[in-house]
């Protein structure tokens, strides 16, 4: 079962691989596969812990798992075709996606200022999803002092996604801790339908779907995506 999401203008790509139905304890499976684009083709060698991240995969599956990562000649570029080769336990595997464009933020501006007196941070926004984009997903980076120094990671908003047909919304991010906070930033992920069918088929199907992706005993999904303008979010300074 692979899960591969691939990201615009970034120069690595992974894959993540896993056996539905074989103890957690068992191995992962063993594939080989190369990403092709025109004019290149990269191989998928380099082992990694899927808990580490693994290009949108479902590290949550509760099955062997192996995350497998390739260093790319060019970066992943939006509305290019990209190609999946491989070989599986049970054969070929293949699959073909076109990568969509970037959402558009239309409000707020590059920074947004938020009164220094906030309990939560709460951001009106303004979209415009691409055609090819069948989730939306608002990514919220937050910078906080600790008592050893400066900490960055990436915390909830909600909603944890946003309708791809709507203009607006207000995102919460619950976790963003106002008091300790230094800095925060945001942008919006738009993935494929090839990605939102399979997750939106997995919750009632079995065997899960496949879409993006063939093969014998194949299931998961082969996909794009594309990151929006960064927003960057300041506290203003109440003294």
């Amino acid at each position: 079962m692979p899960g591969n999401i691939l990201v615009a203008n970034e120069t690595h790509a992974r894959i993540l691989v896993g056996y539905p139905h074989r103890s957690l304890s068992g191995p992962p499976p063993r594939i080989s596969a190369s990403l092709l684009a025109p004019g290149w083709r990269a191989a998928f060698t380099h082992e990694t812990d899927p808990e580490d991240g693994c290009g949108g995969g479902p590290t949550f599956w509760r099955m062997p798992m192996v995350c497998l990562n390739a260093s790319l000649p060019q970066p992943i570029r939006e509305q290019v075709t990209y190609k999946l080769e491989g070989e599986g336990p049970k054969g070929r595997i293949s699959g073909e996606i076109t990568v969509p464009s970037a959402p558009l933020i239309l409000d707020p501006g590059d920074t947004l200022w938020l009164p220094d007196s906030i309990r939560s941070i709460r951001i009106p926004i303004r979209y415009r999803a691409p055609p090819g984009a069948g989730t939306l997903r608002p990514e919220v980076l937050a910078t906080h002092r600790t008592s050893t120094g400066i900490e960055s990671n990436w915390v909830s908003a909600y909603p944890g996604g946003l309708d791809v047909d709507g203009q607006a919304d207000t995102l919460s991010v619950p976790g963003a801790d106002v008091s300790r906070l230094e800095a925060a930033s945001m942008h919006l992920l738009g993935i494929g339908w090839n990605y939102t069918r399979f997750r939106e088929s997995s919750r009632v199907r079995f065997p899960w779907p496949s879409f993006g992706l063939s093969g014998d005993g194949i299931y998961g999904y082969f996909d794009g995506s594309a990151k929006s303008r960064r927003v960057h979010i300041a506290l203003e300074d109440g003294g």
